[in-house]
């Protein structure tokens, strides 16, 4: 009886740590749910089951990312309407990837591959943009999104951003990681959305496109509720933490934290 308190309480503070980074770094959790899940399986349970992990990350993605929602939108932070419209792509790639994967089965090892090049790439890409302003002024630009569809040139690079946000809703089916590491590079690099605000948004998009991914994967998948609520119980308040510390970090050091994360879990998935 004792064991199980114990790997309660460690699986509510693993998802309280796992909330916090991932609400500073707005890349959902998945890629620290999913890690977690499919280690504790392995260690306790010696079975491997990384569907399981990836379904079971999707139902606290939901939760943790609500809790962080709510935060950025109290911080003005966030934008409603932007988020809303970026998720129907982003419940759209979810969607596509629901219909293929009736139909095709893919390996767990091929999985944590696609799992590991995915963070690579993100964070290669955040790692540049660090780089690149380092010099630059450092001005948080905290509350400030000019952005509108009626100026041409917005809608060029929103254009070449929709590509993006459904490659985000099918991983985040896929690999159960929210869709953050391709939404956050997505809104700082190709947007130009401030870091702060993009961390925010893509906090956003991650909670509308996990509304649809819950709702499919209690339907067809695999889901650990006992493990996944343990997990959202901690994740929620350390989404609520990490919301507030992202507001006071300098551009440069978001940057180049979330890069460090993205990477750090790469590695770890190829070995």
């Amino acid at each position: 009886m004792e064991a199980v308190i114990y790997l309660a309480i460690l699986l509510i503070l693993l998802g309280l740590l796992s909330g916090m980074l991932s609400s500073i770094a707005g890349i959902g959790g998945g890629v620290f749910f999913v890690s977690i899940i499919d280690i504790f399986f392995v260690l306790y349970f010696n079975i491997e089951v990384f569907n399981i992990a990836v379904d079971t990350s999707t139902f606290v993605i939901l939760f943790s990312t609500l809790a962080g929602f709510i935060t950025y939108l109290r911080q003005k932070r966030t934008n409603f309407k932007l988020s809303l419209l970026f998720s129907i792509f982003s419940i759209f790639g979810s969607l596509l990837a629901t219909i293929l994967f009736s139909f095709i089965t893919i390996e767990n090892y091929i999985l944590r591959i696609m799992f590991a090049i995915t963070l690579l790439i993100a964070g290669i890409n955040m790692i540049y943009k660090a780089f690149k302003v380092k010099n630059g002024a450092e001005a948080q630009e905290v509350n400030h999104i000019d952005f509108s569809l009626s100026n041409d040139e917005h809608k060029i690079t929103f254009k070449k951003a929709i590509p993006l946000f459904i490659l985000a809703g099918f991983a985040a089916n896929l690999l159960g990681i929210g869709g953050g590491i391709i939404n956050t590079p997505s809104l700082n690099l190709v947007l130009n959305f401030p870091i702060h605000n993009s961390t925010a948004i893509s906090t956003s998009i991650i909670f509308f496109t996990a509304i649809y991914n819950t709702i499919i994967k209690s339907l067809t998948g695999q889901i650990d509720y006992i493990v996944g609520l343990l997990l959202a119980i901690g994740s929620i308040s350390g989404s609520i933490l990490g919301a507030k510390i992202s507001k006071r970090m300098r551009k440069s050091y978001l940057q180049s934290f979330v890069s460090v994360i993205l990477i750090g879990l790469a590695i770890r998935m190829f070995f």
